[in-house]
């Protein structure tokens, strides 16, 4: 379904109003003389009509219904508007438009994903004479053709690699992970509050700190407009192999884990690279990384061989560990899920099977939960919820079951970090998340009743099973005895032992460090 079907659709009360053969850049211009022009939305959408329309058009105003966005220079909230004739405009709330009569104005409405709300909100206004920039920009690629189409985006794509790079933009990758750059984005904005700070995600209404810019990745042009002009790529992820890496330009890769991790990944992963183009694409983007922001040799030497890197390692530790060391996370988490302060949290976060993924299949999870809260109260008093932070490949057992008020599905929480934060013990299978809580000293359990299945078939690990520092149980039976003899001194030795080992130390100051090199890079280049 095109994108004006799928509006029409979606506004049934606005069907006879808005006729999808009105809504051409030929009504446009043809209603537009002798009218004063105002542009409704500020965001993304303003972006792409500066970039996109053949000839700048001059406006009366830009309006937002966004309070923060109000006052402010356009510049301020839409970086293209920098060195065009639309710098220097205030913009204003829409309330400015009762000052002139309906024949005076023309509205552009450019806002991508409220177009049709902000549409009726211009009819109570009394406002016909409205344009929305989608169904324009949908009519306009349909008149042009398929052929036509390519030749404009390779034009655009040309035209992106010919401008300027921005020495403060900073773009990082926030979606589907990210935690690793939100925390170092905080420092870099407590630490230098004039950069340009992109975020890549996957929904625009992802909360973010005041002076970051969304774009969905989803947006093809403007993700390569972004990439293309950007000092500094942060990526937890491969780049895309459709992004050329510039001359000046610098990509730091953080990975999505923390400073150690337990199963082999891209290179070192068979079952990762099924084609010679994937293994291709990741041998090339680990040859254009400059820098890899680690946490300990181990780490250090995994990344050399999974992802075929080849430059510098720097070696600050985990940034997102730093949400373990801050005892405010465990209150916000307490209050978000609207559960009393002293409870106790047991996180569950078993990890993915790749089989049962390809396969279509999705494996079930045979924890005991009544057993599993007996016997944490047993163990440690007082009231205990289970968290359970499954996969999308993953589904509970009869046993888990999320009406009982405590358990809670916390899958859609963004932050996993902040999970384990707010938890007092952990449970997991295969994650390297268990490593994280232990930075911290908090008990971890490995409850893994297919060990052999998924060791042997499913994924190859860098570290011998065996010798984690955490209690391994293959039942519910061994879980529940493994919990009841938990001893905290002889388990922080264990933990001490192994981490010394590995060359891990976390202290909660690893964002501040990365912020600081990031910083210190931009004013060498």
């Amino acid at each position: 379904m095109d994108i004006i079907s799928k509006a029409i659709r979606k506004g049934q009360h606005l069907c006879e109003k808005i006729r999808a053969d009105k809504q051409t850049w030929d009504f446009f211009e043809k209603n537009r003389i002798g009218k004063k022009i105002y542009v409704l939305g500020a965001g993304n959408g303003m972006g792409y009509f500066i970039r996109n329309c053949r000839e700048y058009i001059e406006i009366a105003g830009v309006l937002d219904n966004e309070a923060g966005k109000q006052g402010k220079r356009l510049e301020e909230i839409c970086i293209d508007a920098v060195d065009t004739i639309y710098e220097g405009i205030v913009v204003d709330a829409p309330s400015v438009l009762k000052r002139y009569e309906s024949n005076e104005i023309v509205v552009l409405i450019t806002a991508i994903n409220e177009y049709l709300s902000m549409a009726e909100q211009l009819e109570q206004l009394g406002i016909k004479n409205y344009y929305i920039l989608l169904m324009m920009e949908a009519d306009r690629r349909k008149r042009l053709g398929k052929a036509a189409q390519e030749d404009y985006f390779l034009k655009y794509v040309d035209w992106c690699y010919k401008q300027k790079i921005d020495n403060k933009k900073i773009i990082m990758l926030i979606e589907p992970y990210g935690e690793h750059a939100i925390q170092i984005t905080r420092k870099l904005l407590n630490q230098n509050n004039k950069l340009d700070i992109v975020w890549i995600v996957n929904d625009l209404r992802v909360e973010k700190p005041a002076g970051v810019r969304l774009i969905l990745q989803a947006n093809r042009k403007r993700f390569i407009y972004e990439m293309t002009t950007a000092k500094i790529w942060l990526f937890d992820d491969i780049v895309p192999q459709f992004i050329t890496k510039r001359e000046g330009q610098i990509y730091i890769q953080v990975k999505h884990w923390s400073s150690i991790t337990l199963k082999k990944f891209y290179l070192d992963d068979n079952d990762n690279h099924k084609s010679k183009k994937i293994e291709t694409a990741i041998k090339s983007d680990g040859e254009r990384m400059d820098y890899l922001l680690s946490g300990s040799e181990f780490d250090e030497k995994t990344c050399r061989s999974g992802f075929g890197f080849k430059g510098k390692a720097i070696r600050l530790g985990s940034p997102r560990s730093d949400l373990l060391f801050d005892d405010m996370v465990k209150t916000r988490v307490h209050r978000y899920f609207e559960i009393d302060g002293e409870a106790h949290i047991c996180l569950y976060v078993p990890t993915y099977r790749n089989r049962q993924l390809d396969s279509g299949y999705a494996v079930s999870i045979s924890l005991d939960v009544d057993r599993l809260l007996k016997t944490l109260c047993l163990k440690w008093q007082g009231e205990w919820f289970l968290f359970v932070r499954l996969h999308p490949g993953l589904q509970c057992g009869d046993s888990i079951s999320v009406n009982s008020r405590h358990v809670v599905n916390v899958s859609d929480y963004l932050n996993s970090e902040e999970l384990v934060a707010a938890a007092d013990i952990m449970i997991t299978d295969y994650s390297s998340i268990m490593f994280e809580g232990a930075y911290v000293k908090k008990p971890v359990f490995l409850y893994a009743p297919d060990r052999k299945e998924y060791i042997d078939h499913e994924r190859s690990l860098l570290i011998e099973y065996d010798t984690l520092p955490f209690a391994i149980s293959e039942s519910n039976q061994e879980l529940q005895k493994a919990i009841l003899h938990f001893e905290q001194n002889s388990y922080e030795k264990g933990l001490d032992s192994f981490l010394s080992e590995y060359g891990v130390c976390e202290d909660g100051h690893a964002s501040e460090r990365a912020a600081s090199f990031i910083i210190e890079l931009l004013e060498r280049n």
